[in-house]
């Protein structure tokens, strides 16, 4: 059982596909998305493959090697170090759970272009419960995140006046929509720039209806059409035409990190009392600036981190 969550924010640096394979629709390769809302999101098992190479990358003692398999799970193909190799030589030894879990990493601003400002973060009331009920339930986290009135056709902000343009309108995508300044809001952004890191959401943070939100998530995500150029004739090859789907840049997701006691003999030496603790402690090690996803040739999937 688990002990302590702590939420973990993801912030993208650059386009993330997190893909779910091949489809039959519009976009060949689209991005993870939930059942029963359709917003994008990580699955736990691609977050936690992400952050364990991370912290692979830049392991160098035993004592580094050894706290990767204790906290992840044992992984058998993963033994650079010989001495590390002998700790888990027995079965025994190799049988368990890792001590560390995360949920799916659930998507919680999105970047929006605006006719001002550039562009906003956007979210809606439903997320917010989420986070809200998940901060206060899970992480023990008392928070002024809450559920907000956003009347239909309509957008609250932390503040309207660097969005705004004439007649208090604001421009989002190639919609427009009337914007009013909100108190609830203001705290919501205020909460969110502290969490997240970002300054900037308390000028940039925009609410939206539930259900404009969940059209801007299915419709304003970035599709890029590919091409393989054959290495023989330097023209495309045959049939290589696909469009692939990205979250875009500076989208904001969070997941839930979950630590428990080590459930090894080698890892109670290396964790010793206070386990879970330590493992809470270790996992916030992790690098700022991290990639998840497909593409990393590409340079997509650069993300910075931060657990709260």
């Amino acid at each position: 059982m688990y002990k302590i969550a702590k939420p973990l924010f993801i912030h993208c640096q650059t386009p993330m596909h997190a893909g779910s394979g091949d489809d039959l629709g519009i976009v060949d390769l689209p991005i993870q998305r939930e059942s029963h809302t359709h917003y994008p999101k990580i699955e736990a098992s691609s977050l936690k493959g992400a952050i364990r190479e991370s912290f692979e990358e830049i392991a160098k003692t035993d004592d580094d090697f050894t706290k990767i398999h204790v906290a992840f799970g044992f992984d058998g193909a993963y033994m650079p170090k010989e001495n590390v190799k002998k700790k888990f030589e027995r079965s025994e030894d190799q049988d368990f759970a890792g001590a560390l879990g995360f949920s799916d990493a659930r998507l919680l601003l999105f970047p929006l272009k605006s006719m001002r400002g550039v562009f906003v973060w956007a979210t809606c009331g439903k997320v917010l419960r989420r986070l809200s009920s998940e901060m206060s339930e899970l992480c023990k986290k008392t928070t002024v995140l809450k559920e907000v009135d956003v009347p239909e056709n309509k957008v609250i902000a932390a503040d309207k006046a660097p969005l705004s343009i004439i007649g208090n309108k604001i421009q989002l995508e190639e919609y427009s929509f009337d914007i009013e300044d909100n108190a609830d809001a203001k705290a919501i952004a205020a909460e969110l720039a502290t969490l997240t890191g970002i300054t900037e959401l308390k000028q940039k943070l925009v609410i939206l209806p539930d259900d404009v939100f969940s059209y801007f998530v299915r419709n304003a995500t970035e599709v890029v059409t590919r091409i393989k150029i054959d290495n023989a004739t330097g023209t495309v090859a045959s049939g290589a035409l696909f469009t692939e789907e990205y979250l875009p840049a500076e989208s904001v997701l969070y997941s839930l990190v979950l630590a428990s006691d080590v459930f090894s003999k080698v890892g109670k030496e290396h964790f010793g009392s206070g386990e879970a603790e330590k493992v809470m402690a270790y996992i916030e090690t992790i690098g700022k600036v991290i990639q998840i996803g497909g593409n990393a040739t590409l340079g997509k999937g650069i993300v910075k981190t931060k657990i709260a």
